[in-house]
């Protein structure tokens, strides 16, 4: 069986030995030792200033809209997971739909000319894919925006050797344990603005500042000792996670060019490793790769579908090319136990189904 996603687990033995430590100190949460070390390991893994760790990747996005006073209409891509839309909905925001580029299946920054008036970007590096960050970022400095880039996917992405989480005025990562870097659960949110950044710090805890009340409308969204312990016992291992996920990815893309469709990454990145993605002719074709694979054992999923322009927003606008590709996108095995071998085993299957 090839399960589609599978969470690297932590050593036993150094967890046990960071738990022993968090016993000792008796601190579980509210930024403690455990939480600060993992965020100054992460922002130099990362090359980052400016990185605050949250409870999961939702509301790093939720948090990241009210540091920046983001308010009213924004402009935000409809091929993503539904979390990008429903958290601006839980912040009572109205996402305007701008369709994707066809090759990257990113949000295309060329649609964005003429677009109705809106507060705030949020694109998505999709599948860990980088935008066309210069287009996007260009468009919002004209019109006085901030750009708020969901990276969910995107840990250890990288434009020219340089993160992907070095552009925008935020960035949020999600730490979910099926991402290639986890703490169970968890997320983190990368600040251009140091102001934005200690906003954003006491919005996460209630508003306060110095342990007292300030007026600031916050909520509870820090992260654990128990999840940062997980963080930090993974953390070694990430530059070899990244790498062998990486490798997979290429074997996949080397296997399956001349099969099926692939998303163009950008001309200045390398895969992450995130997902594998792959494209077919139609929807019933998709349908019949699918059951062909799960009948053999190999786990697929149609991530993401459907497009959200699709669903009963305020504001349904058509988005043909998300539609579209979110009808014929499927999502291959990809986890860092996945051999090498067993990639090439499961890209014979597919070129098999396809036919």
């Amino acid at each position: 069986m090839f399960p589609v996603a599978k969470p690297v687990l932590p050593d036993l033995g150094r967890y046990g030995a960071y738990l022993e430590k968090i016993h000792e100190r008796v601190w579980l949460t509210n930024f403690g030792a455990l939480h600060e070390e993992l965020t100054e390991r992460l922002k130099e893994l990362l090359g980052v200033r400016h990185l605050l760790l949250v409870a999961n990747g939702t509301l790093a996005l939720q948090v990241a809209y009210r540091a920046l006073d983001v308010s009213g209409p924004v402009l935000t891509t409809p091929f993503s997971f539904v979390a990008t839309t429903s958290s601006m909905a839980w912040e009572g925001l109205e996402p305007l739909f701008v369709d994707i580029d066809e090759r990257s299946w990113d949000l295309d920054p060329r649609l964005l000319e003429g677009s109705p008036p809106a507060s705030a970007v949020v694109p998505v590096h999709v599948y860990g894919n980088p935008c066309d960050v210069e287009a996007i970022e260009a468009f919002a400095k004209a019109r006085a925006m901030p750009v708020i880039y969901d990276a969910a996917h995107a840990f250890g992405s990288t434009i020219d050797g340089k993160s992907v989480l070095s552009w925008g005025d935020a960035s949020t990562l999600s730490f979910h344990a099926t991402k290639i870097f986890h703490t169970a659960e968890g997320g983190a949110i990368v600040f251009r603005d140091e102001d934005r950044y200690r906003r954003a710090r006491s919005l996460i805890n209630f508003g306060l500042q110095d342990e007292l009340p300030t007026g600031i409308l916050g909520i509870n969204a820090k992260l654990s000792e128990y999840h940062a312990a997980i963080g930090l016992t993974l953390l070694d291992r990430v530059g070899d996670l990244l790498e062998h996920r990486a490798e997979l990815a290429e074997d996949y893309r080397r296997a399956l060019s001349n099969h099926v469709e692939l998303q163009e990454w950008h001309a200045g990145g390398s895969p992450n490793g995130s997902y594998a993605p792959i494209l077919l002719s139609s929807e019933s074709e998709l349908n019949r790769v699918a059951s062909q694979l799960a009948a053999e054992g190999i786990q697929t999923r149609r991530y993401f579908r459907p497009s959200l322009n699709r669903l009963p927003w305020p504001n349904q606008v058509e988005c043909p090319k998300s539609e579209d590709v979110a009808g014929r996108v499927l999502c291959l095995p990809l986890y860092s136990d996945l051999t090498r071998a067993d990639v090439r085993y499961i890209a014979e299957r597919v070129i098999a189904a396809v036919g």
